[in-house]
This record gives structure tokens, sequence and C-alpha cells, in this order.
């Protein structure tokens, strides 16, 4: 099955792109997602432990299965604030 993976912030400048098309096995998961993305820019794998998953509005975890066309949104460690 095909789905989309869009990139954020650190890990869109870090991979050079903003979205990702991944084939996966029926039933993959986003963990699978990941590890896919990761193994294509290893740059990445270091984040895997802060990583926050999307799918329309909502936060997924890792063991979510995806569905074909589904897009996943990765978005990376996020710092700053006031002291």
């Amino acid at each position: 099955m095909r789905v989309q993976v869009r990139l954020f912030a650190r890990f869109r400048e870090a991979a050079g792109h903003d979205r990702v098309e991944l084939d996966l096995p029926e039933g993959g998961t986003v963990e699978a997602a990941w590890e896919a993305v990761s193994h294509r820019f290893p740059v990445l794998s270091p984040y895997r432990p802060f990583t926050l998953f999307a799918l329309a509005n909502d936060y997924v975890p890792p063991d979510h299965r995806l569905q074909a066309g589904d897009e996943l949104c990765l978005f990376p460690p996020v710092s700053g604030g006031s002291p």
C-alpha cells in the first residue's frame, strides 16, 4: 500500500524533503513507516524517542495501522518558550 509521509521543521531540513511517498505492506504500522523513512534518511534516527506522529487532526501511537492513501505527519522535538 502507498502512504504519504510529511516531514516538518528539523526533519524537513535534515532530509531535504518535505514529503516522502512509501510503499508498505498491507497493515503496515506507523512504526514501519518511521523505519522506512529513517532508513532512507539515517540522520533522523536519533530523534525517534521524541517524534510525534499524526494522521489528520489526531496524534497516533507507533502501533497504529495505516491505510492506503494515509498521510502520516512526523513532528520533531520542539524547544523554546520562556525560561
